[in-house]
């Protein structure tokens, strides 16, 4: 469906989610946007009673006003038909904006139904096809955080190889010992051949006995291991933005998208056993743009032209529906 263009600030509101990355991602598309935001819960089984509190929601933030209402969800809880149904509460008013990290086969068939829909793996006449998935990082937080840690990352040899391990996911289970074992010989060879520094984090999703095996087969390297639990966010974002290149396992498309949004050399883990058919898809597209390349026993160096997956969907939902607030 195609929305009238937008002549007034909108309220924006971001669904929330359980799943990290997916609510990082609208969170990160909702501050691009710069109206402000605000997080709405995740819809539950009674309908009527959700619709209602968030018409009194809106109404308290409309104060009086019946503003534009621009609602961010996606893929992670099925919430597709909930939030497609909102348009009964607020006709005339609801803009719908669909974040799709990951889709299987078979669409919901409400999915139609929205404004705007962002995939790294549809097209469509209301469909955004994007390079990578959105997230939070902006080149202003890449900018901050570089200055906030360049005391400890200036101190580090160079190059500095930021390894980003994700683990298993809903359908993939195969971030073994075994697999790090194998993950961690691979990670060394890149690591002796280019000397410098290993600075590896991990992510909610590792698993711990297969950490502890991958960390031990990269002892030899002195690596410099920093667990996400006691992580400042700024310092992932200082991570991000003093790493020469990257080496990021495939079943984590926020850390992928996230380092090819540096414009630097990412190596990419797409193990078959340690992903999903469609990470290994949505991570072909960053292979087919050039900004990323699959981890092997040689590497050398490459540029390319960042993708920016949070800001193209900022861009296209100005250019559909906002244009008046240029």
């Amino acid at each position: 469906m195609t929305a009238n263009p937008i002549r007034t600030t909108p309220l924006v509101w971001v669904v929330d989610s359980a799943y990290t990355g997916e609510l990082h991602a609208r969170i990160g598309l909702a501050e691009r946007l710069g109206f402000g935001y605000g997080l709405i819960p995740i819809p539950d089984d009674d309908p009527i009673a959700y619709g209602q509190m968030l018409q009194q929601r809106y109404r308290q933030e409309g104060n009086g006003y019946c503003p534009p209402l621009l609602v961010i969800s996606g893929t992670g809880e099925e919430t597709t038909e909930q939030i497609a149904n909102l348009r009964h509460w607020f006709p005339g008013q609801l803009l719908t904006i669909y974040l799709a990290s990951i889709l299987p086969d078979e669409r919901h068939p409400r999915l139609a139904e929205y404004d705007l829909i962002a995939s790294p793996q549809l097209s469509g006449d209301n469909i955004i096809t994007l390079v990578g998935v959105p997230h939070q990082l902006t080149r202003e937080n890449l900018t901050l955080a570089y200055q906030q840690h360049a005391n400890y990352f200036g101190t580090l040899p160079k190059p500095i190889i930021g390894v980003l391990v994700g683990g298993n996911t809903r359908y993939c289970d195969g971030f073994t010992e075994t697999h790090a074992r194998y993950l961690a010989e691979r990670v060394a060879k890149t690591g002796n051949a280019l000397g410098g520094s290993l600075v590896i984090t991990n992510s909610r999703r590792t698993p711990a006995p297969a950490l502890a095996v991958f960390l031990d087969g990269l002892s030899g390297l002195n690596p410099h291991f920093f667990d996400w639990q006691q992580l400042d966010s700024t310092f992932y974002h200082a991570l991000l933005a003093h790493a020469d290149l990257f080496i990021v396992t495939g079943d984590s498309l926020s850390m992928c998208s996230e380092a090819a949004f540096t414009g630097k050399p990412l190596l990419v883990d797409l193990s078959n056993t340690a992903t999903e058919c469609y990470h290994r898809q949505i991570v072909g597209g960053l292979i087919e743009h050039g900004a990323a390349r699959l981890l092997t026993d040689t590497f050398e160096p490459w540029s390319y032209t960042p993708p920016d997956p949070t800001g193209a969907v900022v861009n296209e939902i100005y250019h559909r529906f906002l244009e008046d607030l240029n």
